[in-house]
């Protein structure tokens, strides 16, 4: 200290006054306080001495062991006072607290700025058996657990500082990340009924009357035919333990960004929710991973769901059964980290943040369309659907969170529009019920299911002019609503507008009212033609408010600015969405809608024609193409579709486009056979 503060000594003041916490005036023989408190006064007695100074009793006595020596405690007090200048100390305070609270629960995490600094140690958690096997066959002993001095043995619940933890270890000799009790606890631990179980087909799901109403668990289920070798690797990745860096991570996450990327976006800036939230979070994961780094299973799930889709991707191009072997072995974790995600999901407090949760479903949503598995890709969509109403809606949404959300809906709708194995699922009934018994319902806009029974507008087309409200606008899931949106974020993702969503949301639920008057009669038939008209009328104002010339300089400007790949997508989409809503509303005969596939099919061959190099969005196109080519009636314009099916498929590598040509065929072997009446619905329920 500086000898010009005008603080003489260190312990100033009586004995008694600096016991009672009160300033001393530091009188002779005694201080004036305790003379007029009555009280002895304790005097002036050192009552601190260090162990070299001899002291007369060292039993009546407080020692003070110094463990420095003058030099390095006056370099001690220097770097104290020069680290971090005194003006800035509040807020070199408030970074750590705000960089605390950002951190997840479940992580260990130690802050340092200067001489302040902040950690937190996880509690342990039991482990699987694998992992207590694994630890047994390693250098530590049964034997010599046993032989652990129980006064030495401390644990990280405790909350010791990491550099305390490195102290105890040099002068004991004792390890601090598995104690004695810890592992044998591990030892003991078996997969009781609460594990979850994996996504597959033909599954069911069963909520239990103790379980919490947003809990779930899978059904034990026997896992596909595939060779022992991909059976051993379904393993789980104990948190807190090392992962190894798979070493073609590096080459996939490139393949992903450049060819990947350009089949899920029709746009070739870098402000999708692919460039700004999925490949840095991936990337951020490798980095985790390649330090060392404890990852939680949203990020694992993520980051191996990437992988997988990048290898099978690159195995379609290369057609190299390495690559494809190589993403079936990525796709086998990414579940497994699925599983343990949606365990804690829903857990408070959270284990992961809502971004990155939502992200991994987002991830294995496309894993299971890539890979051409539909009942897995209705899986995760539901689930991603239940996790968004119980823990998205009811929050004020960042962008980042609208845009994920957007995501969800527009893969939503069109998975509805073909899915008709389990629209009344016992999946679906569960996660119904589960947003109920939460009460997640009163924040969604929206039904929880597709359906037409809260119609209350006399006019569609003025509903769809009103002007939706922040709340209404971001809770509207489904798109249920009519009115115009500012904030909406499809033109800005998919370049389409939210009322060709919005009208595939009608179309959809017109399409479930039908199949449920059919079999309950539950809604009249004018009624049901009222609605079908309205939504007729709208989807041709569409359509044509597409082809006609605009008098709007700012529409005019939008249309100019728009990619190229957009003028040939959007015309497909919306036609595709007209013969749609005419064979499956009206149940028109298809020789009527030859003209409108023929017009998808042109709109195909222009986009083919831009070349591969401008090839952005062609995912985007593969629900228009499906739909008009399951209508197709001559077998040359069969033919034109299957070749746009073909070289999608080389060109990208992803199944997606082979699954979708297997089906396609199915639906045209089934018209040459049943005098063409048969359509898409009646071969996918084959």
């Amino acid at each position: 200290m500086d000898a010009n503060t005008g603080r003489t000594r260190s312990f100033g003041g009586c004995a008694t006054c600096r016991s009672r916490h009160m300033k001393c005036d530091e009188g002779r023989p005694a201080c004036s306080l305790c003379i007029h408190a009555g009280i002895t006064c304790g005097g002036y007695d050192i009552s601190i001495f260090f162990d070299f100074e001899e002291a007369p009793d060292p039993s009546e006595l407080r020692f003070r062991r110094p463990l420095l020596t003058e030099i390095e405690r006056k370099c001690m007090s220097e770097w104290l006072t020069s680290s971090v200048p005194p003006a800035q100390v509040p807020q070199v305070i408030a970074r750590i607290e705000e960089e605390g609270e950002e951190s997840i629960i479940s992580s260990d995490f130690h802050i340092r700025r200067g001489p302040f600094g902040a950690f937190r140690l996880a509690p342990s958690k039991s482990r699987s058996p694998r992992e207590a096997q694994t630890i047994w066959d390693g250098d530590i002993q049964p034997q010599s657990l046993e032989q652990v001095d129980e006064a030495f043995s401390f644990s990280e619940d405790f909350g010791i500082p990491p550099e305390t933890q490195e102290l105890i270890q040099t002068v004991f000799g004792q390890p601090s990340q598995y104690s004695s009790s810890e592992l044998m606890e591990s030892w003991n631990v078996t997969n009781g009924s609460g594990r979850i179980h994996e996504i597959f087909d033909n599954m069911e799901i069963n909520m239990s009357d103790n379980q919490q109403p947003w809990a779930f668990s899978f059904p034990q289920a026997t896992f596909m035919s595939q060779s022992e070798t991909w059976n051993a690797m379904n393993v789980t990745i104990p948190s807190g333990l090392p992962v190894t860096v798979p070493h073609d991570a590096i080459s996939l996450l490139k393949h992903y960004s450049t060819t990947v990327l350009r089949s899920l976006t029709p746009f070739r800036h870098s402000k999708t929710p692919w460039h700004i939230l999925f490949i840095p979070h991936v990337k951020n994961c490798l980095a985790a991973l390649t330090l060392g780094e404890a990852m939680e299973h949203a990020s694992l799930c993520s980051f191996y769901g990437t992988l997988a889709i990048s290898a099978f991707s690159l195995g379609g191009v290369s057609v190299s059964p390495m690559w494809l072997n190589q993403g079936r072995s990525y796709k086998q974790q990414a579940r497994e980290q699925a599983r343990l995600m949606l365990k804690t999901a829903y857990d408070v407090p959270k284990t992961a943040k809502y971004k990155s949760v939502l992200m991994a479903l987002l991830t294995m949503v496309q894993l299971s369309m890539v890979s051409g598995n539909r009942n897995q890709t209705e899986c995760y969509l539901v689930e991603a659907e239940k996790f968004i109403r119980v823990k998205g809606l009811k929050r004020r949404k960042s962008r980042k969170v609208r845009l994920l959300h957007h995501c969800y809906a527009f893969e939503r709708m069109f998975h509805e529009s073909i899915f008709v194995a389990g629209t009344n699922s016992s999946h679906r009934h569960h996660v119904r019920k589960a947003i109920e018994l939460s009460g997640a319902k009163d924040y969604s806009q929206d039904s929880l299911s597709f359906n037409m029974s809260e119609w209350s507008w006399s006019n569609l087309e003025e509903a769809m002019l009103r002007v939706k409200g922040r709340e209404e606008g971001e809770n509207d899931l489904h798109l249920q609503l009519p009115g115009v949106w500012d904030k909406t974020l499809y033109p800005e993702i998919f370049g389409v507008p939210e009322q060709y969503v919005f009208l595939l949301s009608l179309t959809i639920r017109l399409v479930r009212e039908k199949e449920r008057t059919e079999l309950e009669s539950t809604t009249s038939v004018k009624e049901f033609l009222i609605h079908a008209k309205a939504v007729e009328r709208c989807i041709n104002q569409l359509q044509q408010s597409e082809q006609a010339p605009s008098t709007d300089r700012t529409e005019q400007n939008a249309h100019l600015s728009r990619p190229t790949e957009l003028n040939d997508i959007l015309p497909a989409m919306q036609t595709a969405m007209s013969i749609y809503f005419y064979r499956r509303v009206y149940d028109i005969n298809t020789s009527l809608l030859q003209q409108k596939v023929t017009q998808v099919r042109d709109c195909l061959m222009r986009y083919e024609s831009s070349g591969a190099e401008n090839a952005y969005g062609t995912a985007r196109l593969v629900w228009p193409a499906f739909v008009a080519a399951s209508e197709a009636d001559d077998l040359a314009v069969q033919c034109s579709f299957s070749q746009w099916f073909k070289v999608s498929a080389t060109r990208s590598g992803l199944h997606l486009f082979t699954d979708a040509l297997t089906n396609l065929e199915r639906i045209w072997e089934g018209k040459r056979n049943v005098d063409g009446s048969i359509y898409m619905r009646e071969t996918l329920m084959t």
